[in-house]
């Protein structure tokens, strides 16, 4: 009975804290709107105001505006003063009207001289400028110009020199083919001697038939030269076609027989035992 009795007692304590916190939440949320209200009336009276403000500040301004364009005073603006008031000050702003215009007047004119002298520095500047520039690609032309003679001249002289080193390549190499001509002549057992007189008649036939056809032209004698060396070097390179051929016909017999006898020789030393049967020369 005691238990059920505590047991009643927890419940309505229960409830009444229930209650209470129900009661607390609506307190807090009727001042939540209170205060909101309280809020939206502060703002509401803060832009009246701000209006109000603002209106007196408009029509201020537009009273000035309308003083300041007429040059006097309205007199619905001023009929709480005496006539000797509104005249002197009416005479104090057309003063202080005429001071400020002479004022913005005097620095207008200063700022005109301002103007004047910036614009006579910068075309001073400018025309330093310009003619700093024209110096400087003057310049660069004239060393473009200068280092493009020096490079024209440096491949002339080259082309110069590899032309004289070729043509110099040239005149060695026929010398060189010449003296190897003549070695191998020599060796085959060719007469030089004969070949050189042959050559050298043959040269001042040339020159005589030269001589003598220069009445006619220059050109005639320039072709028989031509043709000359031509049939020269045309001889030189095939000894056969030259008036000696017999000559070399007789050299190349004589090459061919003393190669035969040294076979035969050979082949008797290697018969009797005189040499091995693999050597050969």
């Amino acid at each position: 009975m005691a238990i059920m009795e505590g047991v009643d007692d927890l419940t309505q304590l229960w409830g009444l804290i229930q209650d209470l916190s129900e009661q607390l939440n609506q307190n807090r949320s009727l001042s939540v709107s209170l205060y909101t209200q309280a809020g939206g009336v502060k703002f509401y009276l803060f832009c009246s105001v701000l209006c109000w403000t603002v209106a007196g500040v408009l029509t201020a301004v537009y009273s000035q505006a309308t003083h300041s364009q007429t040059g006097f005073v309205l007199r619905r603006f001023n009929l709480d003063k005496t006539k000797e008031e509104y005249e002197s000050e009416l005479d104090r702003m057309n003063n202080a009207m005429a001071t400020e215009n002479r004022e913005l007047q005097h620095d207008n004119k200063q700022i005109n001289a301002l103007i004047k002298e910036y614009e006579q520095t910068l075309d001073t500047l400018m025309s330093s400028f310009r003619n700093r520039a024209k110096d400087v690609q003057e310049r660069e032309l004239s060393l473009v110009r200068e280092y493009e003679t020096k490079l024209l001249e440096m491949e002339e002289r080259n082309a110069t020199r590899e032309l004289a080193a070729s043509t110099t390549l040239s005149e060695s190499l026929s010398k060189m083919s010449q003296l190897l001509r003549q070695c191998l002549r020599g060796q085959g057992g060719e007469q030089l001697r004969d070949l050189e007189e042959s050559r050298r008649r043959r040269k001042h036939n040339a020159s005589e038939s030269q001589s003598q056809s220069q009445a006619e032209g220059e050109g005639q004698a320039e072709k028989e030269d031509a043709l000359e060396e031509l049939e020269e070097f045309v001889h030189e390179r095939e000894p056969w076609t030259a008036s000696d051929v017999t000559q070399a016909e007789w050299a190349l017999e004589r090459e061919i027989e003393l190669a035969r006898l040294e076979r035969e020789n050979e082949e008797l030393r290697r018969l009797v035992g005189l040499s091995p049967a693999g050597q050969s020369f």
